[in-house]
């Protein structure tokens, strides 16, 4: 905003910024529902999401549908910045798949992290450039027996917590072992490789081939 010079042009560019920011989030939701359908992961019709980053805004109890406190950050009402969409599962050769895909839209935070720079979530000026900075997407996967249980980090406060560490993990391809014995899997792409459904279809088979790989069983 230093660059701008009145107080109208400030608010011209604000009002282009929600516009894309309105066109860009549409276009997300979209390309969730996209991967959840070509996948055939279930439950069909809805997809279950936590915001990462910071949390959501609390539900109020009087008048407003939330409640604002002095304790908000301004990034409670930004969802976009790091959301986790929950796409689902499905059977695989007899055994249980989950996926769910976190869409990073500024990773500047967690570059600054990575290169031992002073950053804080609450000073933009801090994170690495936007020009430096990347936009990406998570694919976090668990594959189970009929006869395990699922690992416990599919929870809201856990996934923020391992977000931090995969974000500064210069790794594109995390392979993991639960205590269950599960494979749990992490599969980092650009998001401008979700832009297409040919590129998206890239995508999953890539995901599915490195599954193949892994544990024999393919999600495609």
């Amino acid at each position: 905003m230093e660059n701008i010079n009145t107080s109208q042009e400030l608010f011209i560019n604000i009002r282009k910024s929600i516009r894309l920011l309105y066109e860009y989030q549409k276009r997300m939701q979209g390309t969730m529902f996209h991967i959840k359908s070509v996948l055939n992961l279930s439950p069909a019709g809805r997809i279950e999401v936590n915001k990462l980053f910071s949390c959501a805004p609390r539900l109020s109890k009087d008048y407003g549908e939330t409640q604002l406190s002095r304790g908000n950050w301004a990034w409670d009402y930004l969802y976009p910045m790091a959301m986790e969409y929950y796409l689902g599962e499905k059977k695989i050769n007899g055994d249980d798949f989950c996926l769910s895909a976190i869409q990073v839209t500024d990773d500047g935070y967690y570059k600054a992290k990575q290169q031992d720079l002073p950053v804080d979530r609450l000073d933009t000026y801090t994170y690495s450039s936007s020009e430096d900075s990347n936009s990406v997407v998570l694919f976090v996967m668990e594959i189970k027996s009929n006869d395990s249980s699922w690992a416990k980090r599919w929870k809201r406060d856990t996934m923020e917590y391992n977000l931090n560490k995969w974000m500064i993990d210069s790794r594109t391809i995390i392979d993991d072992i639960t205590k269950q014995g599960n494979h749990f899997i992490v599969m980092k792409f650009s998001l401008t490789d979700l832009l297409s459904d040919t590129s998206i279809y890239n995508v999953l088979c890539k995901i599915s081939e490195h599954l193949q790989e892994l544990t024999g069983k393919a999600i495609i």
